[in-house]
């Protein structure tokens, strides 16, 4: 009796799902026709959509510390503290870098890199802005969903004398507080087609670059990187070259005071040969003195300068293309 019971509810459930096998037998022609509509519709879309190529770059970035100590951290070291806690993170940490992919001011930079597009003609040599902008194919229904904006642009241009000339401008004259329409339309399409996601535990960038050319989205995610070398290089290496230029200026101004010192004293000796007096004697030890002490100045400038300059090369980062 128990084992009856038990089974009575799987009997049940068996009983329901025959009954809807055999509804859903009587109703084969309809389940047949939705079904050959989907796959039809399914079939248009597919079509209809155009196609895009994805290329991928990893890229493992340089983390930057900055102690606090300075060059007591030496002799910290040598007497076993730890001065790792006193670092300072660089501001330009790498979970900035999708933000920073995904700025406007970013895409700017890119709108001339040179591409080239395979028409059914030829081959036409353009820039990133232009393919961004008139190359792109979109499904019909984006037409379709578009058009009521089209007409209310049209009616616009009927009634109003002033005309943006946006297509002929392109980035000839790009204000990053005030885009044209047009400029804008690009950058957002630029921001739909690069994907760039950090691994939070090993830093690592991924760059995923999705357009209508394969080619394109190779040469844009290689653009993408180096064009975020460059703006993290500008970054770090500012106060750099702001103390080269400054050094540089201090190097001009001792070294032309050297050679005006120098000149000084040699035209004093060459104008007083034969003179003998203790006055033209003291005066000519203090025009030497006057050159040595420029040129000890000239001299350490010139090192300072140099220090300056390899401190750019140092603070430039590396970007390694693991993947390209």
């Amino acid at each position: 009796m128990k084992e009856i019971e038990e089974s009575a509810p799987d009997t049940g459930l068996q009983k329901d799902f025959w009954r809807f096998v055999q509804d859903a037998l009587k109703d084969w022609k309809k389940i047949l026709v939705w079904a050959l509509v989907g796959a039809a519709f399914g079939v248009m879309i597919g079509l209809s959509t155009p196609r895009t190529y994805v290329s991928e770059a990893v890229v493992a970035p340089e983390i930057m510390t900055r102690s606090t100590l300075g060059g007591i951290s030496s002799l910290a070291s040598l007497a076993g503290i730890n001065t790792n806690t006193m670092a300072l993170t660089d501001a330009m940490h790498p979970d900035m870098y999708p933000e920073i992919i995904h700025s406007s001011n970013f895409f700017l930079d890119l709108f001339d890199m040179p591409v080239t597009v395979e028409t059914k003609d030829s081959l036409v040599h353009t820039d990133l802005y232009d393919y961004m902008a008139h190359y792109n194919k979109a499904p019909w229904w984006g037409y379709v969903l578009g058009a009521p904006k089209i007409a209310l642009n049209a009616v616009k241009m009927l009634f109003t004398k002033k005309v943006e000339a946006e297509e002929a401008e392109g980035y000839a004259t790009v204000d990053s507080l005030r885009l044209t329409k047009q400029q804008e339309k690009v950058i957002k399409a630029l921001s739909h087609s690069v994907n760039a996601s950090v691994n939070k535990r090993t830093y690592v960038l991924s760059l995923k670059v999705r357009t209508q050319d394969p080619l394109i989205s190779a040469q844009l995610v290689n653009a993408t990187v180096d064009n975020l070398q460059k703006f993290v290089t500008t970054y770090r290496t500012e106060k750099a070259r702001e103390n080269v230029d400054y050094f540089q200026m201090i190097y001009d101004e001792t070294k032309a005071n050297y050679l005006s010192a120098q000149r000084a004293y040699t035209y004093y000796l060459d104008s007083h040969q034969g003179v003998v007096t203790r006055s033209s004697q003291a005066y000519a030890q203090q025009l030497q003195n006057e050159a040595n002490l420029r040129y000890q100045m000239y001299n350490q400038t010139a090192q300072n300068l140099l220090t300056a300059q390899a401190k750019v090369q140092q603070e430039a980062p590396v970007l390694v293309v693991i993947q390209p």
